[in-house]
């Protein structure tokens, strides 16, 4: 009031008021005071001293340096990015009175670092060395007392953490993810403030133990020594008989944890899940993500998983993949219920993923099947209670599905099921002749994917439909089809009209494929139609091939070069192409059937692949 900000107490009151309810300030002592939130303290603490004392960054990250930068740089920085280079050796001694954060990662060439690299940087806080070739750390590292984050990820010939680690007091992340480290030290217990622990263990051969070691991975009540833990991420070789003997008292331990937001674990067995969720146990499935393999298998040298599929899998927030399984257990249900991502490989005896309830997924959003032997249909929709399916689900993909006779089996319920679909693939179902019904097609207005590869009973994707006036162009924002390896196919989607908004159509070793509709390729977006010279040549001498201009957008597939490889040169030349096209010429287009986006091609000259 006395600098005229504001005129009344009343004023003054509701502004402190505003203040409090947007957080920004705190009462206390029964409203009788207030006073500054201490978050917002350190935040505006921190601002004051950033303005105040200006960080010096040095950014010479990728450059492809040879060799790190001169003592003199180092004297003044707060920061340095030296990461993705060819470094292979650090100065000495290097005198860094003022470093904060030192990222290194990505030097693939970097073997060995100096005993005394770390003497003189007394007030380290960050430090990044994953991705190097480093064996072992020296010895200087373990003076770094105001280190709080310690990343180390993916240095695969890193195998020892020494005992010094304990040493580390402030320390708030260690991340050990893949590693090759043989077992945690004890000294682990001491890291009181560890926030997020991430660690990957290699499996030891019973003849390379040393006398007297532990036949643990993780000591005993080191887990339950980090009470602060947010993040826990424990992978291990499923081959390592050491886990199975420690995982039932690592999973006690965890239960302990009251601030987990993410847990990633191996369990071997079923009923670990339900330890997992005791009463006792503090673990809240329904307020975290996980990653939880439940099973034992074998760790396969090369995954017949597709990279795409993989990725998806870890991509997603809550996880459960269940392995080698018999039966539906309880327990997988009642966890499924919290997942967005299931992935059932090897499955001994389940003939839908029905069995598993559709009520239970709910949240589902990517659902991965692999070598499920004895499953003939995903879903089975004359379950009961089954009236929306999978309403949420984005992402499905099948693999090695022996017995796979369709998709969908029995009556179909609310249009909303299956209704967020976006990527459907197929991969080597030898006994499906065919993907979808025309009451299916209706469902899937999202799907933007559609991948078959080496199925090679399909004849058709879609069954003949009878209906003659068609009440819409199904499939609308369907972009992309990748049809490989279907020897018996002759028909895609018939004369049905489909997918507006197509880009790629993409054919490989599909002999039968005499004919492609006007209603298949009538996309204004349609970009490219990929396959080989030979069978494009032979549709296009065909009497019932009547597209013949569709010349200008054809890229053709050589036998003898991976296929792959070929589908990402072309996929890379399209968006070169699309970044050279100026969005208004790609406006005012015409949608309708009538007028099929197809260019008259005046060449017969096809496009190679650059």
């Amino acid at each position: 009031m006395k600098e005229d900000l504001i005129e009344t107490l009343d004023e003054g009151e509701k502004i402190v008021q505003h203040l409090v309810n947007a957080l920004l300030l705190e009462s206390f002592q029964n409203g009788e005071s207030i006073r500054m939130r201490k978050e917002i303290r350190k935040e505006l603490v921190n601002f004051y001293e950033a303005e105040m004392n200006p960080i010096l960054l040095v950014e010479l990250d990728g450059r492809g340096l040879m060799e790190a930068p001169k003592n003199e740089t180092w004297e003044e920085a707060n920061e340095m990015h030296l990461m993705n280079n060819k470094i292979s050796k650090l100065l000495d001694n290097p005198n860094c009175p003022k470093l904060i954060a030192l990222f290194l990662q990505g030097n693939h060439h970097l073997r060995v670092i100096s005993p005394s690299f770390f003497q003189c940087m007394p007030i380290l806080q960050i430090l990044d060395l994953s991705q190097t070739k480093i064996k072992s750390l020296p010895q200087s590292l373990f003076k770094l007392v105001q280190l709080r984050k310690f990343i180390l990820r993916s240095c695969e010939l890193f195998s020892e953490l020494p005992a010094e680690v304990g040493e580390f007091c402030h320390l708030e992340v260690l991340d050990l993810e893949g590693t090759e480290i043989i077992n945690l030290p004890v000294a682990i217990g001491k890291l009181t403030n560890l926030t997020c622990l991430k660690v990957s263990f290699y499996p030891q051969a019973n003849g390379n133990r040393k006398n007297n070691l532990s036949n643990r991975i993780i000591p005993q009540n080191v887990i339950s020594s980090l009470l602060q833990l947010e993040e826990l991420s424990i992978d291990v070789n499923p081959e390592d008989e050491r886990w199975n003997a420690t995982i039932k008292d690592i999973v006690e331990e965890v239960c302990c944890l009251n601030r987990l937001h993410f847990l990633k674990l191996h369990l071997p067995e079923v009923f670990l899940l339900k330890d997992l969720r005791n009463g006792s146990s503090l673990i809240n499935l329904s307020r975290m993500h996980f990653r939880f393999i439940v099973g034992n298998h074998l760790k396969r040298i090369i995954s017949r998983l597709p990279h795409k599929s993989a990725i998806k899998f870890e991509e997603q927030e809550s996880c459960l993949k269940y392995v080698n399984g018999k039966g539906i257990p309880i327990e997988i249900k009642e966890v499924l219920q919290h997942a967005t991502t299931f992935f059932l490989d090897r499955h001994l005896n389940a003939t839908s993923l029905s069995e598993f309830g559709i009520e239970n997924m709910k949240n589902l959003k990517c659902c991965v099947l692999q070598e499920c032997s004895e499953i003939e249909t995903i879903v089975d929709a004359n379950y009961p209670g089954n009236d929306i399916i999978l309403e949420s689900l984005e992402y499905l993909s099948l693999h090695y599905m022996k017995n796979l006779r369709s998709i969908w089996k029995g009556p179909h319920s609310w249009l909303s099921s299956l209704g967020f679909l976006k990527v459907l693939a197929l991969y080597s179902c030898p006994n499906l002749t065919n993907i979808f019904t025309l009451d299916l097609v209706e469902r899937l207005d999202n799907l933007e994917e559609l991948v078959v590869e080496d199925c090679p009973e399909i004849n058709t994707i879609m069954l003949p439909a009878d209906q003659q006036n068609w009440r819409k162009r199904y499939l609308p924002n369907l972009e992309k089809i990748s049809l490989h390896y279907l020897p018996k196919l002759v028909s895609i989607f018939g004369n049905v009209p489909i997918a507006p908004s197509l880009e790629w159509l993409s054919f490989y070793d599909c002999p039968s494929l005499k004919i492609l509709f006007p209603e298949e390729v009538s996309s204004h977006n349609l970009q490219a139609i990929i396959g080989e010279a030979d069978w494009w040549s032979a549709l296009n001498e065909s009497e019932r091939f009547q597209l013949q201009n569709l010349g200008a957008i054809f890229f053709p597939i050589e036998r003898d070069i991976d296929l792959r490889t070929q589908l990402a040169e072309i996929n890379d030349q399209l968006q070169a192409q699309m970044q050279e096209t100026e969005p208004s010429e790609q406006s005012g287009l015409d949608d309708s059937l009538e007028n099929p986006a197809v260019e008259v091609e005046t060449s017969s000259k096809q496009k190679q692949v650059a």
